[in-house]
C-alpha cells in the first residue's frame, strides 16, 4: 500500500472534461517520481510536454478515458483509443493499491463491449511488469531518439 492510506476504496468512471486539470497533475507527478528511475529527464521533459491540461483536454475528445476517485479525489487515469491502451497513470501516493489494476479491468470490459479481440499498449519500461501481469506480452520494442518503449499486445477473453 502507498504512503497514505485510502479512506474508502477507488471507485472507477468515465472522465469529463472538468476532470483535464487533475488528469495532467497525476500523469506529470508520476512521470517526474516514478518514471523517472527508468528515463533520463530529457526524456521526462519531452513526454510531460504532452500532457499539460490543455493538451490533456484535447485528449479526452478522441479516447475514452476513466478516472480512479478515492475521498472525492482523482488518483489515477487510464484510456481507450480504439484498440490501443493510453495513458495509464496512477498518482505515485496511491500505486501499488490496486488502482491501475480497476483502471485496467475498466478498460479492457469496454473494450470487450466494443467487440475489441485484441488490445495493444505502448508501454514504458516502468509499466512493463504491470502490463506482464496482466497479461500482455511484449511484440517489439521502438526507440524515439533515447524513449524506449515496449509495445506489448493481449489477446481478450
Amino acid at each position: 500500500m502507498g504512503p497514505y492510506p485510502m479512506r474508502s476504496l477507488p471507485a472507477v468512471r468515465r472522465a469529463q472534461a472538468k476532470d483535464a486539470e487533475a488528469i495532467s497533475r497525476i500523469i506529470l507527478r508520476a512521470l517526474r517520481v516514478t518514471n523517472v528511475a527508468d528515463y533520463p529527464p530529457h526524456v521526462i521533459d519531452a513526454v510531460a510536454r504532452n500532457f499539460t491540461p490543455r493538451q490533456v483536454s484535447a485528449q479526452l475528445t478522441s479516447r475514452q478515458a476513466f478516472v480512479a476517485v478515492v475521498d472525492g479525489r482523482v488518483v489515477g487515469t487510464a484510456s481507450l483509443h480504439g484498440q490501443v491502451v493510453r495513458s495509464v497513470y496512477v498518482d505515485p501516493d496511491h500505486q501499488n493499491c490496486g488502482i491501475g489494476s480497476k483502471l485496467m479491468d475498466a478498460v479492457e470490459q469496454l473494450a470487450r463491449d466494443q467487440s475489441i479481440g485484441t488490445l495493444g499498449v505502448p508501454s514504458s519500461i516502468t509499466a512493463q511488469g504491470f502490463y506482464r501481469r496482466r497479461g500482455f506480452v511484449v511484440v517489439r520494442e521502438e526507440f524515439h531518439d533515447d524513449e524506449r518503449t515496449i509495445v506489448m499486445k493481449k489477446v481478450l477473453a
